[in-house]
């Protein structure tokens, strides 16, 4: 309905206003936000040569702790907006504000009403680990981003076989973002298909 998509509109705007608030104003935080950063600018400017966006080093050493995604998009937003606390906060910052009406969409195919996607999705808003985590160059963000959507696109599965590309996608991009942190977020899912709606198992959709 239309104004599902006026809250889901109004919500990541307010979350991208909010989170954005004094992005760039703090140093980056040891050990993780610089190590991610410091990957990030490595490949940014090359320091492996052309293939250093397929082999990540740090300080010129190989980066085989993570996989990629976070730390390319970090690379981009450095070529885009230079080096700064500001822009390798950026893609994290995003990523966090977009899960805000994702979530919103996840209680609006759980509940009839809309009151309990709304509050959720306020409570969401404003609670601190993520209105903290999801500003920092950390994967936190992108985590919560792309599990939401992998659960958002499972419950629209319900309905229409076809975004069940979406699950496979969402997980993917889980994949690229913590390795093997995806497989029991992806277990959760599959439990969930099997209590729920076991029928979606047989879906060529869900498993392409």
């Amino acid at each position: 309905a239309w104004i599902d998509q006026i809250w889901s509109l109004a919500l990541g705007v307010v979350a991208v206003l909010l989170f954005s608030v004094n992005l760039g104003g703090v140093a980056l935080r040891d050990w993780d936000e610089g190590t991610v950063a410091q990957v990030a600018r490595e490949i940014s400017q090359g320091e492996s040569g052309a293939l250093s966006w397929l082999y990540p080093t740090i300080w010129g050493v190989p980066y085989l702790n993570k996989p990629m995604l976070v730390h390319w998009l970090i690379a981009l937003a450095y070529q885009v907006f230079g080096e700064s606390e500001f822009s390798a906060r950026l893609p994290g910052m995003l990523l966090t504000a977009l899960s805000v009406p994702l979530l919103y969409g996840v209680g609006r195919e759980l509940f009839l009403r809309r009151t309990p996607a709304v509050f959720a999705a306020l409570v969401y808003l404003t609670f601190l680990p993520v209105v903290r985590h999801g500003r920092l160059a950390m994967l936190d963000g992108a985590i919560l981003c792309f599990f939401l959507l992998l659960i958002y696109c499972l419950l629209r599965t319900r309905r229409d076989l076809r975004w069940g590309l979406g699950v496979g996608i969402a997980f993917a991009l889980l994949c690229l973002t913590k390795g093997i942190v995806a497989l029991p977020l992806a277990a959760i899912a599959l439990l969930f298909i099997a209590l729920d709606t076991p029928r979606l198992l047989r879906s060529g959709y869900v498993w392409v």
